[in-house]
């Protein structure tokens, strides 16, 4: 069996296998990184809560969250699979009671980390689910696009050819 290394994929793209250690995909640091050996410790959203940052309490505030919020022992047992931008991460979970299944860290926007929920308002997805949606719904959008036919002087839709080439495309994946 093969498996590619990053590539096309959901959002920014599949990260690269040697990318899924770091904690942080915008600020890939070999000195901080997630243990995979370690369980995922979630097995439902989890985000600390560290009341509202007020200009009194401003300093301590940031303070507390840099050193526990985004501690990797939040995040051990997690390979990060593609970065959603904005320092939001989609990860799959391949050690602990999640195992399998697709989680999102968006500790960067004080969210915590969550079963991914981008998907028909699932309560868990497994990555494979979660890859075969993305497909599904490129290839939708392609087929939905006009093309420009006989030297591209008009653009229209083939329905016929694509209702062929989607039926296939369906039955290769049943």
């Amino acid at each position: 069996m093969q498996i590619g290394n990053g590539g096309a994929g959901p959002y920014y793209g599949l990260e690269p296998i040697e990318n899924g250690l770091f904690s942080d995909l915008d600020y890939k640091d070999e000195t901080d990184l997630n243990d995979l050996s370690q369980p995922f410790p979630h097995t439902s959203h989890w985000n600390l809560e560290f009341g509202e940052v007020t200009d009194e309490n401003e300093d301590e505030y940031f303070k507390q969250k840099d050193e526990e919020y985004f501690q990797n022992k939040w995040a051990n047992g997690l390979l990060r699979v593609s970065n959603f931008g904005c320092g939001v991460s989609m990860n799959l979970v391949v050690n602990g009671e999640e195992y399998g299944n697709s989680w999102v860290d968006d500790r960067c926007n004080d969210q915590g980390i969550y079963p991914n929920p981008y998907i028909e308002n699932r309560d868990r997805i497994t990555f494979l689910d979660w890859y075969e949606n993305w497909i599904d719904t490129e290839l939708k959008k392609l087929m939905a696009t006009p093309y420009k036919n006989n030297g591209g002087n008009s653009a229209k839709t083939n329905d016929n050819n694509n209702n062929k080439l989607w039926s296939k495309l369906k039955s290769l994946w049943s």
